[in-house]
């Protein structure tokens, strides 16, 4: 059995890549970087390097389907935003391998944040009132039923990107109306504001299929970066049996198959719990369901080989933490600021000391994979690099190669090369070939 694994420069992609490999399941890592942490994991037999999703996904989508047309493969799985990608243009894999996504449409629907609030709607799943401005002509009276403070945030953006608290109208319309401009000059989505809920984030990952929720994971971040709400650098699992019931009518209504994360904020108020973001991939709660007993590699191959699967539950209170998005965590409040050195010694106390046990302290040394330890300092120095230089977040330029951009990716539906992919299904092997030769 061959397997590969895309979006391999992601730290979560190990987990995956071990689960298959100690099976003795050829796994082939793909990213756009030379070093990575899924190319230097011990159970990768094939390294294939492609063009940066980001900025080229026809070339990322000929280079994977010319791969797929030459070697057999039994499943390919997305580890990050490449999801979208694959699952827009999965009828082009289907005669070649095997992906377990939904249609795009309903990962979609799912991604952009302004239909998940409609569907919230439809399904009766509570979620904070949300405005939709189409320009900000007269944004005061059609933010006028919510009260400050306010979020402004972008449709399709992850790890926090575009987002940001607003306390007045005032600095609501200087936001929006800057935010507005920028988008619109990408020609991407404008942006859209929503109730600030006070309360507790409530993360959760599942694997479905067809509708029907085959694992799950719900934990709550310890430490979240960027640590206003961002994604969590250490998180605990629970039990939580109201999330569990609406995540699992998320899935029914939706009919999903594969990953997929949702966010939750826990009103402080009433204790409802909001859906505010869902994720159509997996998230890094793949690392804490593996260890609170959740095998997920185990569940996809069940799928791929037409086995009954047992839905599981992630065991509660147990502890991890993701290594990169601590280091994150650490240099955001090492910036200047009032009472800069306290500030810093009191971070590294707890970078170094945190106020919780973990089960695992550091996912990859505690599997002796010193060579994903090494890759992911490799990329997290070069992450930090184009940070200083770019002044972007580093969640951002770690991020860099394998977001997936609405732009560009509007930009493949149009073009020459998007109309060559759109060949008859007997014609692939060849026009794949002939797309990569012409890239």
């Amino acid at each position: 059995m061959r397997i590969l694994i895309t979006g391999a420069s992601t730290f979560f992609s190990q987990p995956f890549i071990q689960g298959f490999g100690s099976r003795g399941i050829d796994v082939t890592a793909a990213d756009s970087r030379w070093i990575s942490v899924g190319k230097a994991a011990r159970h990768t037999t094939r390294r294939i390097r492609l063009p940066v999703l980001s900025s080229d996904p026809a070339g990322y989508l000929r280079t994977l389907l010319d791969e797929v047309s030459r070697r057999t493969y039994d499943l390919v799985q997305p580890t990050f935003e490449e999801s979208l990608l694959l699952g827009e243009y999965q009828h082009l894999f289907e005669p070649f391998t095997r992906l377990i996504l939904p249609p795009f449409e309903t990962m979609w629907q799912v991604h952009d944040k302004r239909s998940l609030y409609w569907l919230c709607q439809e399904l009766r799943i509570p979620a904070p009132p949300t405005v939709m401005p189409r320009s900000p002509i007269g944004l005061e009276q059609q933010v006028a039923d919510l009260r400050f403070p306010v979020l402004l945030k972008l449709p399709a953006a992850n790890n926090c990107v575009g987002r940001s608290y607003c306390d007045n109208i005032a600095e609501l319309t200087e936001r929006f109306n800057a935010q507005f401009e920028h988008e619109r000059r990408r020609g991407a989505a404008p942006p859209f504001i929503q109730q600030k809920i006070d309360g507790d984030l409530i993360y959760t990952l599942m694997l479905c299929h067809e509708g029907r929720k085959l694992g799950e994971v719900i934990y709550r971040p310890l430490r979240t970066y960027p640590e206003r709400g961002g994604t969590s650098a250490h998180r605990e699992s629970i039990e939580h049996s109201q999330i569990a019931s609406l995540t699992e009518r998320l899935a029914i209504a939706t009919g999903w198959s594969g990953f997929l994360g949702t966010d939750f904020i826990i009103d402080r108020d009433d204790g409802t719990p909001n859906l505010i973001d869902c994720n159509p991939r997996p998230t890094p709660g793949i690392q804490l369901g593996c260890v609170a007993g959740i095998d997920w590699t185990g569940i996809l191959l069940n799928l791929i080989e037409g086995r009954e699967c047992k839905p599981v539950s992630a065991r509660p209170n147990v502890r991890v933490r993701s290594t990169l998005l601590d280091l994150g965590w650490l240099l955001e409040g090492c910036r200047p600021q009032w009472n800069w050195p306290t500030r810093i010694y009191q971070r590294l106390s707890k970078y170094l000391k945190p106020d919780w046990s973990l089960d695992v302290r550091n996912e990859l040394r505690s599997q002796g994979e010193w060579g994903c330890v090494a890759a992911l300092t490799y990329q997290a120095a070069i992450g930090l690099f184009k940070t200083m230089v770019t002044r972007r977040a580093l969640g951002q330029t770690i991020l860099d190669d394998v977001n997936y951009d609405t732009v560009a990716a509007e930009a493949l539906r149009k073009s020459i090369a998007a109309q060559a992919l759109l060949t008859p299904v007997g014609a692939l092997h060849s026009s794949a070939r002939r797309l990569r030769k012409s890239a």
